[in-house]
């Protein structure tokens, strides 16, 4: 499967997409659980979670997908201004965890080591 991204808000859907095409990958953003849920068990080869997305409570989200497939790399993004946030996923188990300019900086990489091409 492809990369399943969690984000509501739109400036960050807009890097993650240029993202996704600087490494030319496909990757699936939704802003809903009922969207997300599904894909992290149709075995995502990574999901990305925005911290400060709506509607949810991302360290028990992080530890939810780890629990049922460990394996599965979690990337979470957060402003650099909130490394409270960025601790605590950490402590809940992702994998990576980025703030600030490494979103655009870092992601098209990752992207390629995850992704499938289009």
């Amino acid at each position: 499967m492809s990369i399943l991204a969690y984000i509501t808000d739109l400036s960050v859907q807009a890097h993650v997409s240029q993202a996704a095409h600087k490494a030319d990958v496909e990757v699936k953003i939704v802003s809903s659980l009922y969207h997300f849920l599904p894909g992290v068990e149709r075995q995502a080869s990574m999901v990305l979670i925005d911290l400060n997305a709506q509607g949810i409570n991302p360290n028990m989200l992080i530890a939810q997908i780890k629990t049922k497939s460990p394996d599965l790399a979690v990337v979470v993004y957060a402003s650099h201004l909130d490394e409270e946030a960025r601790k605590q996923a950490r402590k809940a188990g992702a994998d990576t965890v980025l703030e600030g300019p490494e979103l655009s900086k870092d992601l098209p990489g990752i992207f390629t080591q995850y992704g499938k091409k289009k």
